[in-house]
């Protein structure tokens, strides 16, 4: 007697083929559900920076993302070494009205939206200074939405 062998697969082995086949479509519709809501969440800003002694006025719009808090990095010109701000007052406008008094640490921006935000620093006037934005998405990670060069004016 001659034993017939089983043509294809068995219904076990293509049960296991399909589940395998549906747990990488799984895996890739969440990954690429992931990367579509990083991209929507991608921080685009626009910051100008100006200073006088009493320290430095930051005007910043938001174009795509959300903003989560804002900090200033600042140095004199041709100094190795940054200070950071955290501390300061901002004002920004909304559909009930100016807010005051802000943190940037507590800003809380969406695209479209800007605000302006003074840091208090001890700055000599006539002098330059460095300085770097820097801006929390709404993931929290840090980003680097401005950097350049001002001098400090006597007002």
């Amino acid at each position: 007697m001659r034993r017939q062998k089983f043509r294809g697969l068995t219904t076990v082995e293509a049960l296991l083929i399909a589940a395998g086949f549906i747990i990488v479509g799984v895996i890739g519709a969440l990954t690429f559900q992931q990367i579509g809501k990083s991209a929507a969440e991608a921080l685009r800003a626009n910051a100008i920076v100006t200073a006088d002694r009493g320290g430095f006025d930051v005007t910043v719009e938001v174009l795509n993302g959300r903003l989560l808090g804002l900090a200033l990095q600042f140095g004199q010109a041709g100094s190795q070494q940054l200070s950071t701000i955290t501390q300061g007052s901002c004002a920004k406008a909304g559909s009930a009205g100016v807010s005051t008094n802000i943190q940037p640490s507590q800003l809380q921006l969406v695209a479209g939206q800007s605000a302006t935000c003074r840091f208090s620093a001890q700055l000599t006037p006539g002098t330059q200074y460095v300085y770097v934005i820097i801006a929390y998405d709404g993931s929290g990670k840090a980003v680097q939405i401005a950097k350049g060069v001002v001098s400090a004016g006597i007002s």
